[in-house]
């Protein structure tokens, strides 16, 4: 009797250890996979933060031409294959496609604005921290044949509210310049900055330093030392005739729901329109104001906008007729009302002829938009443009534009 209970003691041990012991082997399986797995992951410089990366806030992270940044600092760990894989760049494509009717100059083939459909603009993104103190830009266009590097650029911070930009960017004059074209308020730019900045806008080679201000509102002053070889603006004889530009922004909350943005722009140089020491000058000034109500009605809300843009060219003797001085300047109004949630109205006016060279007609532009936004990554706008030239024939234009990203892509611009 007794030989039978000490059996069946042993039997019932033996079943309630068995499967400890084997879940304990499993435990024991899975801690050598999972710590294998950890190796793995360091050699291919996936490891934790703390072997790699190590953020921290960056006064840079307010803004760097308009745009909010974030720089990250690292220690000196590396992986096997280097620095963790943070620094390969964030990649995206913006992508146009654009479907246009004129009613005029339809048998122009080489004509502006021209019925048809063309890929309006593809561009290619490129952006990453290249070390603690370096983040470089790299954005590269391709239209019809042609291939240009649009920017290429990197910010650097040198003390608190101070950085420094070193090479291709559109220049922060106004609000309008400074955008890609799939940013565009509209499907066109404004007849002013056609004519005063040429097709390709003020985009030059130089460097520039940003500062904000510490004061009780937001107030960001941009200095650029730049090339000058817009040809529509600059482009002086000498290897030295330099432009500069000076940008001053000022952003006030009138309330909760309410902010009132001034600013005013300058750029002069030299250029090579006749005169041996001619100049040009170039001011602006804007105005946008913005109304965005609280979450009960988060999908309503209201954009003005205001620019004005003068420049001055010394050709010549002032006063005389056969190489007068040029004088240019426009304006442009707009307004945005979002009535829903993914659907905006947009109406514009636009207006050059203030000042214009002899020859040179007023132009005055009347747009019309209605924009579908599914989401922050795609928009399908359809626009209404009537254009009246003096001593020459009214166009009326109508656009349907496919705008979209694929990838990452950067805060939109306030």
């Amino acid at each position: 009797m007794n030989k039978f209970i000490a059996t069946t003691i042993l039997f019932i041990t033996l079943g309630i250890t068995a499967p400890s012991l084997a879940q304990d082997s499993e435990v024991g399986s899975l801690k050598k996979r999972i710590e294998k797995l950890e190796r793995l992951m360091k050699l291919q410089g996936r490891g934790s933060d703390k072997d790699t990366i190590q953020f921290q806030k960056s006064p840079l992270a307010t803004s760097i031409g308009g745009q909010p940044q974030q720089f990250p600092a690292y220690n000196q760990r590396t992986t096997a294959t280097g620095f963790s894989r943070f620094f390969n760049p964030a990649i995206s494509t913006n992508g146009i496609y654009l479907g246009t009717y004129n009613s005029e100059q339809n048998g122009n083939s080489d004509a502006e604005t021209k019925t048809g459909f063309k890929i309006q603009e593809q561009e290619l993104i490129f952006t990453a921290m290249v070390d603690n103190y370096l983040r470089a830009n790299l954005m590269v266009a391709f239209e019809d044949d042609e291939i240009e590097i649009e920017e290429s650029y990197v910010d650097a911070l040198l003390a608190a509210g101070l950085s420094l930009r070193a090479g291709k960017w559109f220049q922060t004059f106004g609000k309008h310049n400074f955008l890609h074209t799939h940013q565009f308020p509209f499907i066109d730019k404004p007849i002013v900055n056609e004519e005063i900045f040429g097709e390709e806008a003020l985009n030059e080679v130089g460097f520039g330093l940003n500062y904000l201000a510490p004061t009780p509102w937001y107030t960001e002053f941009i200095f650029n030392v730049i090339e000058g070889a817009n040809e529509d603006l600059f482009n002086g004889p000498l290897n030295d005739d330099f432009a500069y530009l000076f940008h001053l922004k000022n952003l006030w909350d009138l309330n909760d729901e309410t902010t009132l943005e001034l600013g005013g722009s300058y750029t002069f140089g030299r250029n090579s329109f006749g005169s041996p020491n001619g100049d040009t000058q170039v001011f602006g000034g804007n105005m946008t104001v913005k109304w965005i109500p609280s979450q009960r009605a988060r999908y309503n809300q209201v954009e003005w906008q205001t620019e004005y843009i003068h420049s001055t060219k010394e050709t010549g003797v002032t006063g005389t007729v056969d190489n007068p001085d040029e004088d240019k300047a426009g304006i442009y109004s707009y307004l945005k009302y979002q009535f829903a949630q993914n659907w905006w109205a947009q109406a514009r006016y636009g207006f050059f002829g203030f000042e214009k060279p002899a020859g040179t007609n007023d132009k005055d532009r009347i747009t019309g938009m209605l924009a579908y936004t599914p989401t922050e990554f795609s928009a399908i706008r359809f626009q209404y443009n009537y254009l009246d030239e003096d001593n020459a024939q009214e166009e009326h234009q109508l656009f349907l534009q496919l705008n979209y990203t694929m990838g990452s892509h950067p805060a939109h611009f306030y």
